[in-house]
């Protein structure tokens, strides 16, 4: 697209699209109007149509790339920016906020082939890392059959990632771009399509060529997303606020039998997962599980009756930390339990799955109850030694229990707390023969604790509130 289409004279006329209120709007072929009847209470898009003009205000707002007279240009206040896109190809309305820009149909099938893009908008923390984020979507995809692609490049004056050819109903290409506080993902497909080729071209140099961020976007507000696995014969819901993670992935981890031929913490009972990618606007991390699953912030739903045979004749085992929750949530939990540092596993609190590391602290314990059950949730670290706690370490852990005894629910997220250091001391060795390294360490540690219990949850990151309104939103059944 040449320079010059962007700086002739504006005449358009200006047209909102809205939801239909049950039913989807078949998509715009080439030549029709992509304006529809909006509820006037929600936010809607404007579109520019050419193939209707009439005069726009001399002194428009818009980025210069989105002022064009012979194409379509959408323009999204709410979300802060615009783009233009081929004229004879139209807008999909459906009940979502994502916008569709789908070209013509290029064959006579039901669902007939055409060249698309699909945005889509999510909450990250400020100051999000995108390399970060795109190696938490690639994993979020699962391992693709053929190696993708990934290129650098530059969307509305940001940097962006590009990704192709990623595996779905047909490949894509997918850019990715964080600004502010959102990430924006922008879907085009199909790149295997012969059929499409032209138009999808046409789209991404059109769409990519005009991009814009507005200088004002209206102000939004976030709402909690569901995410639901059918497991165990029941449906286990629950809920989150998305600046937590941009993906939430549900998927059953099969059971790992014990065996001679590997480490016994290999060794787990089937469960339900809620993987959460790109958790804390992709900040790395180091949780005390298996070396596949630690990098991500997780919730896992195990079956109680599946729990013998897992460390029968070990306190770790799972059977023996079903039983200390119980005694525990029966008891009430006392949390000048978390004053001083563990120097043995004696007095540890509960935690599964079993881990060949020991419990180091807790801290801000305290019971939270869901849907039919309730559990502990505590701040933690876990080590095979003494030594410093760094801020990577350190999360927050739930473990729960239904009211019926059937489920038993481990969560844990990935704190920052401001009160350990994030690189280990460059000091040289703190004792002498003649003092004990644990009593060194603990004293730290002691100290550190004072500070960790004292500290209101909405100063850690994320807000212990975000993390308890998780938990207590979990649902077994119904």
């Amino acid at each position: 697209m040449s320079a010059g289409k962007y700086l002739r004279p504006l005449l358009y006329l200006v047209f909102t699209i809205g939801l239909a209120a049950c039913m989807p709007v078949a998509p715009q072929e080439p030549g029709s109007n992509p304006g529809a009847v909006s509820d006037p209470a929600t936010p809607t898009p404007e579109v520019f149509n050419p193939l209707d003009p009439s005069p726009t205000a001399p002194d428009s707002d818009l980025p210069l790339t989105c002022q064009v007279t012979d194409l379509n240009v959408f323009i999204d206040r709410a979300a802060g920016y615009c783009f233009a896109y081929p004229a004879h190809f139209g807008l999909r309305e459906r009940p979502t906020d994502k916008p569709a820009v789908l070209g013509p149909a290029r064959d006579d099938g039901p669902d007939p082939l055409r060249a698309s893009l699909e945005i889509d908008l999510l909450p990250v923390p400020a100051g999000s890392d995108l390399a970060a984020l795109t190696d938490a979507y690639l994993a979020s995809i699962g391992e693709p059959p053929w190696p993708v692609e990934r290129t650098r490049m530059s969307l509305g004056g940001e940097p962006a990632e590009m990704l192709e050819p990623v595996p779905g109903r047909g490949s894509s290409r997918i850019v990715l771009l964080v600004h502010g506080e959102d990430l924006f993902t922008l879907a085009f497909h199909p790149v295997d399509a012969d059929l499409a080729k032209r138009d999808l071209a046409d789209l991404y140099q059109t769409v990519t060529g005009s991009f814009a961020f507005l200088s004002e976007p209206d102000a939004s507000t976030r709402t909690s997303r569901a995410v639901t696995w059918f497991e165990f014969g029941e449906t286990i819901h629950l809920s989150y606020d998305p600046l937590l993670a941009p993906w939430v992935v549900a998927r059953t981890a099969a059971a790992v039998p014990p065996s001679d031929q590997i480490l016994y913490a290999e060794a787990h009972p089937a469960s339900a997962e809620f993987v959460f990618y790109g958790y804390d606007g992709g900040r790395l991390f180091d949780l005390p599980l298996l070396p596949i699953d630690n990098r991500y912030a997780q919730v896992k739903v195990f079956r109680t009756e599946d729990f013998p045979g897992y460390g029968d004749d070990h306190p770790s085992g799972f059977t023996g930390q079903l039983g200390a929750l119980k005694d525990l949530l029966a008891e009430g939990v006392d949390p000048a339990r978390c004053e001083k540092p563990y120097l043995t596993e004696q007095g540890s609190l509960p935690y599964l799955p079993w881990i060949n590391m020991a419990q180091t602290f807790c801290a801000q314990l305290e019971i939270v109850a869901f849907d039919g059950g309730q559990g502990i949730r505590y701040i933690t670290q876990f080590a095979q030694g003494p030594g410093p706690v760094l801020e990577g370490q350190v999360f927050y852990t739930f473990q729960g229990l239904t009211d019926d005894g059937r489920f038993y629910i481990a969560a844990f997220f990935p704190v920052s707390t401001g009160v350990f250091p994030t690189e280990p001391p460059t000091s040289p060795e703190c004792c002498d023969a003649d003092t004990d390294p644990v009593e060194v360490w603990a004293e730290v540690l002691a100290e550190q604790l004072v500070q960790l219990n004292a500290l209101p949850g909405d100063l850690f990151t994320p807000d212990l509130a975000q993390l308890d309104d998780l938990v207590a939103s979990i649902r077994i059944g119904e």
